[in-house]
């Protein structure tokens, strides 16, 4: 089987102000970047690229940097190609963290295709569904995020994650409200987007441990490796962290050897797609600890994030933004919890994903 071509079209999403209106600094761009990666024997793999500050500059890096090198190419030959586009980004291509991912989703969903299998299995199935939590977007007060957990609490979902303002006092008072309102037994974490000095993350988390949370999700910048030991050492809370950690597995590894965060965060988008999150999902297990999937914002690769979560074992928790219609865009089976709170993979071919390509064709911005 050989690649012989790679289409690439950049989709907008006509959700983008939902989606972006928690985003601290002001909106930014949400497009879709749709690719289609097509082979000699018409089998077709799949995925949407995180279109960042602009989709078309996205597609452009896609197509003149990694279209070429695989042009040509035996898709199933994953871990070479994988290897190919590391080596080529490091000899000036200089891709964004959410460029090489998708590209190797896209192969991986070809090789379950071909295997007639779905991708779960094909990875080596572990289990068939986990449970998930709700992850919210930054909401105006208190009152609306314990409006927003309660009523998903009684969707049936059974975990709900806040990302707050990044203001210490205001922060505190939700974590409080949320913790009265929901009950003592109801799952909740906090993640504020690197929003801590390391003195408001410790005395956060302090006041996390009181309330029983259950994670304290990157309180700072991820390249605070200093200050995440530190929390690691003082706080009885795990601490996650390196979502956004360049280097995807290898810089993954100076955080665990230095004992630097207690959860890791990883996901096919912006860890270098399937490849690198089963490889950073066996470095973690070695060092003990869980990789704990985080959304990629888009319904084509959170379906290729499911998977994976059912195919290793160091992963209690699926991730869904809330809310869910603006991240389920471009696909007919978005992912959804059943009665009792998890989600399961899909069991059809390869991402198992009903993509609605009229629905793409008619908000497509360009062809790359």
């Amino acid at each position: 089987m050989k690649i012989t071509d790679i289409a690439i079209s950049v989709i907008a999403n006509p959700h983008s102000e939902i989606v972006t209106a928690g985003v601290k600094g002001g909106k930014a761009s949400h497009d879709i970047v749709f690719l289609q990666v097509k082979t000699d024997e018409g089998i077709e793999g799949h995925a949407f690229a995180w279109g960042g500050r602009s989709g078309q500059g996205t597609a452009h890096l896609i197509a003149s940097i990694i279209r070429p090198l695989l042009i040509g190419q035996d898709p199933l030959d994953r871990e070479l190609l994988w290897q190919q586009v590391r080596r080529m980004d490091r000899w000036w291509g200089f891709l964004p963290i959410y460029a090489h991912g998708p590209v190797d989703v896209a192969l991986w969903d070809i090789g379950a295709k071909a295997a007639r299998l779905p991708l779960y299995r094909f990875l080596g199935a572990y289990r068939t569904r986990l449970p998930a939590y709700a992850s919210s977007l930054i909401l105006p007060t208190t009152q609306s995020f314990v409006e927003q957990a309660k009523g998903y609490q009684a969707m049936g979902f059974t975990a709900y994650k806040i990302h707050p303002w990044g203001d210490p006092g205001r922060d505190v008072e939700a974590y409080r409200a949320l913790r009265s309102e929901l009950g003592g037994d109801f799952v909740l974490m906090s993640d504020p987007v690197a929003g801590y000095t390391q003195q408001q993350a410790l005395r956060i988390g302090r006041e996390l441990e009181r309330l029983n949370y259950y994670w304290f999700e990157e309180p700072l910048s991820d390249y605070d490796l200093y200050g995440y030991q530190e929390l690691c050492r003082a706080l009885e809370i795990p601490i996650a962290g390196v979502e956004s950690t360049p280097g995807g597995l290898f810089g993954t590894t100076q955080y665990l050897a230095q004992r630097a965060v207690d959860i890791v965060r990883s996901d096919v988008s912006w860890k270098g797609g399937v490849t690198g999150l089963m490889k950073t999902a066996a470095l973690c297990e070695a060092f003990g600890v869980n990789c704990e999937v985080h959304t990629t914002t888009n319904a084509l690769l959170d379906l290729a994030n499911l998977h994976v979560s059912c195919a290793i074992r160091n992963c209690e928790y699926f991730e869904i933004l809330i809310p869910q219609e603006p991240f389920s865009f471009g696909v007919k089976n978005p992912i959804r919890i059943d009665s009792e709170g998890y989600v399961s993979a899909p069991e059809g071919m390869g991402l198992g994903a009903e993509i609605d390509f009229d629905l793409l064709e008619n908000n497509i911005i360009c062809r790359i």
